[in-house]
């Protein structure tokens, strides 16, 4: 997004996507703790804004796989977590 919210608004924007969300991933709805769930922009990069319709929940492993080339940096820490296989990209989803 082109600005980042204060931690105290971003905590309440997570808690309403979550809520909204029935604290559920969208890709594959594994329910998801919200202290655990990862809040992905579904614009992302500059043009995209904070806005509860451009957010969804989605769990660690569906955000990593995500077809976004600005969640690349996510894919060796996933690896190493055993988070995500070896063949990671037979897995990507748009």
């Amino acid at each position: 997004p082109k600005k980042r919210q204060p931690r105290e608004i971003w905590q309440e924007t997570r808690r309403k996507v979550w809520e909204r969300d029935g604290g559920k991933c969208f890709h594959c709805e594994t329910p998801s703790a919200l202290n655990e769930c990862h809040i992905d922009h579904i614009r992302s990069g500059r043009a995209s804004g904070n806005e509860l319709t451009n957010l969804r929940v989605l769990c660690r492993r569906c955000h990593v796989l995500r077809k976004d080339i600005r969640h690349r940096g996510m894919i060796a820490k996933a690896l190493a977590d055993g988070i995500i296989p070896p063949n990671w990209r037979e897995l990507v989803w748009e």
